[in-house]
Formats: C-alpha cells, structure tokens, sequence
C-alpha cells in the first residue's frame, strides 16, 4: 500500500495512462505551479499598467508595466496595486510571505507578534522604490500625488522629533503621565518634501485632490476620547474639533473636496445616541446637522448602521433615524430561566428563518433622511413600507421607492409584484408611479421619466411624470425584448434598459440581438447595432455597451465601448465607440475566437485594458493605447503551460430525441489519437455552449470537473446544451444529455461506450441523480449538492438566505410549473428518489453539513436510498463547508477523491482504500484512504 505521505506529495499515480514522452499530464500535484492574474490596474495618462501574479498556493510578484515601451519591472509579494492620480507613483503593499506567515500560524504565534506588511511606492519618473516598513492600510488620492498610511505602530521615526520636542514631552509625560492609545502612527507622503506623522490615530481618510486629510486621534482618560483633525496638506496646518467625543463613526469625505460629514457620539454608556456633523474643510465651520433635540419623534435618533453621505453635487445630506437604543437593564433571569423560542404564523411576510437570517438588518433599520444645505432643512424621505434607491451615480432631486409588502408572503411566487414611487427629496413628498409592477423599473437622472416593462404586452413603455403622458418605447418594432426561459415556469424576463442619453435626450434598450434608442422628441426607435449586422443578417449577435465612466449614469458615445457576440461561432468582438445616437461608428479595437472581459479606460487617455481568454490561452492582460490600434500582450502568466498536454475544444451540433436543433462542447486531449480508446465523462448544467473560451487553469476544484484536467489525463469531455419542458425537467435533461452522448459517439468511434461518467453539481447533481434512475448506461456518476426528493425539497429552506423553497418548483429552475397539491406525479417522476431499484451505476455524492443552498439531508436521503437497496455509493460531507467548497485543502481533497473515483471506473486505475473500505469516524483526521489498494 502506498502510504498517505506519498499521495500527498506525489499526488496520484495514473498507472493506467501512459507517460507522455514530450508532454506531462495534469493532476493535483501541479496545482501549486499555476499562477493566477489579479489586481490589473491603469494609469490614469494610460502610460503604465500594473498587475499581480500570484502562485496556488505561495508568493507572487507585482509588475509595473510601461505600455509604451514594454518595458517591465517587478516587486516579490506586492499587493493592492494603485496608481497615483498625476500617473507619477505606484503605492501597493508588500507581505511578509506566506511561509513566514505560515510558520507563525503552525508555531501559534500570538498575531501581534506576527510580521507586518510594508508600503512599497515605484517612483515612475526615477524609476525607484520606496519602502515603509509596517504599514496596516494606505489610500492615494486620486486627482493629486498625496498618499496617506496608517503603521501597525504607534511610534514615531527615529530622528523625526528634535531633542527639544522629545524633552518638552518627557516632561509633560511626566508631569500628566505618558498618553495611553489605541491609535497609531498616520503618515501623510508626497514625493516631493517631508513626511509629516501624527500619533494616536484610528480612522483616516484623504480627498480626491489631496488637499485634505482627516483623521481620528483616539486617547484614553477615564473613558475613551476622541477629536477629529483636518490636515491641510498645502501649508500642513491642522485643524481640529474643540471638543473631544466618546466615539466619532461613519466620517467621509463628498466629491468636491470641500466638505466633512460623520456621526459623533457624547454618551459614555454602551448604547450610544448619535448626532451627525458637516464640516466645511475650507473655513473650518462645523454644523450638527442631525441630533435628537426636538428634531425627530420620541425616543428616535439618528443611527450609526446608517452611513451619511453627500450627494454628488453636494446639494443635500442623507441620514437615517432609528428607534432610540434601549438603556442597559440588568438581567434579572439566569441561562437555564430564558425562553428561545421561533414563533413561525401563517401570516407572516417572511418566514421565520429569512427573519432570523436578515435580523441584524431588521435591527438595524432605519428611515432616510434629507438636510439640504441651501436652507438647512430636514426632511423625512423614508417610511417603514418604503424602500428608497439613492443613485450612485447621479444627482436629482427625485429617487424611485418601492413597496413590496402586499405579497411578501407569497414566497412561493416570483417575480412579486410591487408598488413603484417618485419620492421628492425637497418636500418628501410622494407620487405613486405604477402598481402592480412585477420587474424592475428605471428613474431617469432628471426624475422626468419613468422606464417600465409590461408583462403582458412585452413591451417597454416611458412616462413623462412630470406631465403624466405615456409612451410605448418598443411596440414599433417586432423583436424578442426578454430572456430565453429556457422551459422555467415563469413570466418572460426583460433583457433590460441599458441607460439614458446625455442630457436624457433618448434611452438605450436592450433586446435579444441588438440595442436600441428611442428618442424622445422624434418618438423614433432605431437600433444602434444593426449595421455591425448587415453584412452578417442571418447570423444572430448579442450586444453589451461599456461606458468607462463609472460614475456617471448618462452614456455619451465617447465614453463606451461595444462587445459582440456571435452565437453561431462564439467569436467576439470589441468596438470603440464615437458618433452621436443613433447614427454611431465604431471601431475595431480586438476581434477573435477568445472572450474578452475586464475592459477598462485610462482615465486622461485613450488606452483601454482587458484581459482576452481562450481555452488554449490564459486570461492575461492586453493594451490598445488607441483607436485603431492593434491589441497587444503584456503579461504571460503561465508559461509553463507548454510543457503540458492540453486540452483541445470543438463545438458540436446535434438534433436532440425531440428534434431540437443543440450544441455543445467536446474536449478532447491535445496528443488525441483516432487509432485509441477514450472514455468519456460528461458534465453538465444548462447551456453551456457560449463558454467555449472558457480557460480551466489548474487548480483545486469547488465542486465539478474542469475538462482540461480530464483531457490531459486521458479522458474525452463532453458538455452538451440542455432544453428543458415544464412539468419535465428530468425527461429534458435525459433528452439533451444522451442524444448528446449518442452523437459524441457517432462522431468518435474511437470512444469506448462501456466507459462512460456523469458529473453534476446542484442543478447538475439533481440531473445526474435522476438520469441513473433513467438508463444504465453510464459507469460511474458523481452528483454534487442533489436533490433527490423533490417532495421534501419543495418544503424545505434555503438556510443561507432562509426562503422557502417552493418558488423554485413553481416558477424556476425546478421547473416543476405546479405546486404538490395540483400535480403530485410531476414531483414523484422528477424525483430520483422513487426510482432508485431501477440504478445500476455506482454513485459519489458530495453533500456538506453548511449547505445553503440544497439542504444536506437531500444527499442522505439519496446515500440512504441506495444503501438500504445495496447498491455502490459514497457521501462526502465536507464538515462546515457549503454548497461548494471554500477551504482550499478541502478543495484538493475532492479534486484527488474525484480523479481516483473516475479513475477507477473509466480508467481501471487501482482502486484507492477510502472507495473499498470507507474511512471509520475513528479514524477521521489521522488516515485519509487516498492511498491505492496494489
């Protein structure tokens, strides 16, 4: 027997797959040598680019990355990358490694005595870096070169004090005692001058121009104390409040750099009463905008759970007030006294356990609030049965509201209708827009028009709210406005509304192959996209539009960009965009067979970012520093990938039982030879096709196979599209995945019948249940998180959200269409539970204890099914985990159990201990029985 030491360090030996003489095959042991992309950044002159790459498991390096010239530079461990807002520095973090890290967790050292992170800054023009050495968080301003820090200390430099002030505080040290804090050391860094550093400092926080740094300079006296500083960082005067407070929270700089708004609390008991503050950082004038002298109704106050914020243009304050916190009381009753107990009636809005898992936001609730500047007026905005939606984004004086309680408790029921509002933010006043909505709807900017879908008609219609006049957007073209459904039980989605136009002129609706403006004054609907269409008009596109200015909600044609999609061959294609709407041009910055995602604007230029991926290409990241530029590579994440053999991919057609016309995705190794024998595993969920540039970089699993590891290990992968029938979810998938096997194996002659897998995950762990109980023909299924009964399922809980889970049968992807009552043998044919004496395929479930999605006992009603009719099967519970697996170890033990499992059934692989003899609860922890039976 091999012993466990040697699995782990070796991971598994494939005694059935060949050794390749030029390329080595993927298994666990390589997961640590694959690296993964992160933290792209650019500068805002679109100059430089900044990335990280980091290993599986271990340290990664920082590149900076000179787009012009391609020049590279790297810092080991460099973290958390961000430019400065004059594209002058770099500031990011450096750890301090992970095995030193990893030694102090393993010696159990206290975390105070752990290394901390340094501040690196890469000088750009000096091509240099500056290190600070323990350094707990950093922001840079984004308009200006100043960066403030907070140390891990709250000790000042050697030498930044004269011989003079260290005298003059010795003496006062010893004359008041030395000060006591929970504060540390802030430091405020340009490159140009000194460093300046205060002590004793909690919270910080810079404006976007660098002007202003405000920080929290906590000491202790008999109770806690605290002062708000502003720092001028032109001349390095400070200002700070005259008073101390017990505690200051939620403080933030608005957009103009100007102003300063927070919480402060007086009261030295542990349920506070807040007041809300704003400062203007110019003239040093504090106002208390929000306190309870008379301002609010008994007993409410204004809550700390609520963050206040200036609007974008600095018009108006928003606030919320809570019920004033109950005084502390002495418990007068001991443990064992205490009544715990749910009180679940049938009337509830939520159920007991959505209350229970949404409690501290029901605590910590509260009505919004208005002060306006101008007038310094207060306005009650919220209502308990309101919900307010603040725009990011924009300014208005109106926001949309909505009141959903009317059919809250019928949560078997989705989408639920509700009640939509214009709430004015001058007067509070509230204009009811439309009831009975049941999708989402859209506020213009302006507050002048109201966007909605009808259900019924299917179409998409605008209100002039001001003048109550209505209009139909879409009713002049016949085109598919909503989603596929794809067999759920439900009403039609809307693909949705993109934006408005600048100065809302028109607005930008998406359908299924295209996007369309309709212009208000000509009342005209013209699509934008239709003449990137007409040398192509039988092929069918889906269209995206990036507007790279985040903070803004209008799209102006200068500021987008265009992706398309081909459905037929999967290629994409990304466009600039210029014109004005709806006669736009655009031009062709990347088009190939890969996908492209993370599109990102130089701020101050014209470069755009991104990453682009195939299944034979890592995501790395690509420049175009301008239109009509050509792409170009600036990282190479894997080189090593190479030496491995790989996975090919090719889209497939088929016709299914029921004649409908499918795709899907076969995977075959990159050294495929006609002349020999595969097995074939197929994995599934729903549509899978469009991913076909999908990259599965090495790496432990969460929960299903990643072809490319199969491939390269001797396996031929196959993942077909799946269409679903209402009432028959079950027969659907069975329909699509078998006509789906038969053409593979039409295809592919090459491919042995007798040695084909089935995996699935939640929904693909129900389809993998329920297709064994349907044909014997597959040799080995694992399911992940199945349902297996859908009779005690359609009953359960979602325990990570705590909704029932009955809309999921009557209106989604159970797709059931019925409730229990109106169609009981659609929930007993669906269910592979009823039809277990007809399995003949062995079966590895994975089913964790913390599943918040499927109840576990649905993988034990399965496990105990088979076990009780003697039929091969295994559970998995991964202890505490949920629906998919988070702990990396727990994420590499699958993937070994996985692989062995297959191995053995497709590949004749020895069997591992754990799949003959179990592993005994006594054993847990200390044997693993991933070491092979000889």
């Amino acid at each position: 027997m091999k012993t466990i030491q040697a699995i782990l360090l070796l991971s598994l030996v494939f005694t059935s797959v060949p050794a390749l003489a030029q390329k080595k095959i993927i298994d666990p042991s390589i997961y640590n040598d694959w690296k993964k992309i992160g933290d792209l950044q650019l500068s805002p002159d679109g100059k430089y680019s900044a990335y990280t790459i980091k290993p599986h498991r271990g340290d990664g390096f920082l590149f900076i990355i000179n787009n012009e010239t391609g020049k590279k530079d790297s810092v080991a461990r460099g973290v958390e990358p961000q430019f400065s807002g004059t594209s002058n520095f770099l500031a990011f973090k450096i750890t301090p490694g992970f095995d030193t890290l990893r030694k102090c967790e393993l010696n159990k050292t206290p975390k105070d005595k752990w290394p901390k992170d340094s501040l690196g800054i890469w000088l750009i023009a000096k091509d240099s870096l500056v290190k600070i050495a323990k350094v707990k968080e950093f922001k840079v301003s984004a308009e200006s070169d100043w960066l403030a820090y907070l140390s891990t200390t709250n000790e000042l430099p050697k030498g930044y004090l004269s011989k003079k002030e260290l005298k003059a505080e010795a003496k006062l040290a010893k004359k008041k005692g030395p000060v006591k804090s929970d504060g540390k050391v802030l430091g405020v860094w340009n490159p140009v001058g000194k460093t300046t550093y205060y002590r004793n400092v909690n919270q910080f926080d810079i404006t976007k121009n660098g002007a202003y740094v405000s920080y929290i300079e906590h000491q202790k006296f008999k109770k806690d104390s605290v002062r708000l500083n502003i720092l001028s960082t032109a001349d390095k005067k400070t200002w700070r409040t005259p008073n101390r407070f017990t505690e200051l929270s939620q403080v933030n700089f608005g957009t103009s750099n100007k102003y300063l708004v927070g919480l402060y609390s007086t009261d030295t008991t542990e349920e506070k009463r807040w007041s809300g503050f704003l400062l203007d950082c110019t003239s040093d004038t504090w106002t208390v905008f929000a306190d309870t002298a008379g301002r609010f109704e008994t007993n409410r106050t204004v809550s700390n759970h609520a963050k206040p914020k200036l609007s974008p243009d600095e018009s108006y304050i928003q606030f919320g007030v809570w019920n004033a916190p109950k005084k502390d009381f002495k418990d007068t009753l001991t443990e064992a006294e205490k009544v715990k107990v749910d009180v679940w009636h049938w009337q509830d809005g939520r159920i007991q356990p959505q209350q229970l898992s949404q409690l501290k936001r029901d605590q910590n609730k509260s009505n919004a609030y208005i002060y306006t500047l101008s007038d310094n007026k207060t306005v009650q905005i919220g209502r308990d049965s309101l919900e307010l939606q603040f725009p990011s984004k924009a300014t208005n004086r109106y926001v949309l509201a909505i009141n959903d309680e009317k059919h809250k408790g019928e949560n078997w029921r989705v989408p639920l209708p509700a009640n939509y509002y214009r709430v004015d933010l001058s007067s509070g006043n509230v204009l009811p827009l439309r009831d009975e909505t049941v999708f989402d709807v859209a506020l213009s900017p302006s507050g002048r028009y109201f966007v909605y879908y009808n259900e019924i008609t299917q179409q998409w219609y605008s209100m002039n709210v001001d003048v109550e006049i209505e209009s139909c957007l879409t009713c002049s073209v016949k085109t598919n406005w909503w989603e596929d459904l794809n067999g759920s039980p439900t009403i039609p989605t809307p693909m949705g509304i993109v934006g408005w136009t600048g100065n809302e002129t028109g607005v930008l609706v998406q359908a299924e192959h295209d996007i369309w403006y309709y212009d208000y004054k000509s009342t005209r609907l013209t699509s934008v996209t239709q003449r990137l269409r007409e040398r192509d008009a039988d092929t069918n596109y889906r269209y995206w539009l990036t507007n790279f200015v985040t903070d803004s909600s209008l799209f102006y044609p200068d500021n987008l960009c265009l992706t398309q999609f081909n459905q037929q061959t999967k290629a994409t294609n990304i466009y600039r965009v210029s014109g004005s709407f709806p006669n736009l041009s655009y031009t062709l910055i990347a088009g190939s067979n890969h996908s492209y995602v993370g599109l990102k604007r130089a701020k101050n230029a014209q470069t755009i970012l991104f990453q682009r991926h195939s299944n034979a290409e890592y995501p790395d990241a690509y420049i175009s520093m301008k239109p009509g530029a050509p792409e170009k590579q600036i990282s190479v994440t894997n080189p090593q990938q190479s030496e491995y053999n790989w996975s090919t991919v090719e889209l497939i057609n088929w016709t299914s039982y029921d004649g409908l016309a499918l795709q899907g995705l076969v995977y075959k190794p990159e050294n495929f030879d006609a002349n020999k024998e595969y097995p074939l595993l197929v994995y599934f969920y729903e549509m899978y096709s469009d991913e076909i540039h999908n990259h599965y970089a090495p790496k432990p699993t969460a929960s299903i196979i990643f072809p490319t590891e199969y491939a390269s290990a001797g396996y031929v992968v196959f993942i077909p599209d799946i269409r679903y029938k209402i009432g028959h979810p079950g027969n659907g998938a069975y329909d699509c995945i078998m006509s789906g096997t038969d053409a593979v194996l039409r295809k592919y002659s090459n491919i042995d019948p007798k040695r084909l897998g089935l995996q699935g995950q939640s929904w693909g762990g129900y389809q993998t249940a329920q297709l064994i109980t349907m044909t014997d023909r597959y040799a080995a299924a694992m399911a992940g998180a199945p349902v297996s009964n859908m009779f005690s399922a359609y009953g359960g809980i979602r325990w990570g959200s705590g909704l029932s889970r009955q809309f999921q049968y009557e209106h989604q992807q159970s797709r059931i269409g019925k409730n229990i009552w109106e169609a009981p043998e659609l929930y007993m044919e669906n269910s592979p539970l009823f039809q277990l004496p007809k399995v003949k395929t062995p079966l590895l479930i994975m089913h964790n204890d913390k599943d918040g999605a499927v109840p576990w006992y649905q993988g034990i009603e399965l496990y105990m099914g088979l076990r009780r009719l003697q039929k091969p099967v295994w559970l998995l519970n991964y202890n505490s985990e949920d629906h998919n697996l988070m702990r990396n170890a727990n994420r590499i033990d699958l993937s070994i159990r996985m692989r062995q499992y297959f191995d053995y059934y497709l590949l004749g692989a020895p069997m591992p201990v754990w799949l003959k003899e179990g592993v005994p609860a006594v054993d847990k922890g200390e044997k693993f029985g991933l070491e092979t039976i000889d």
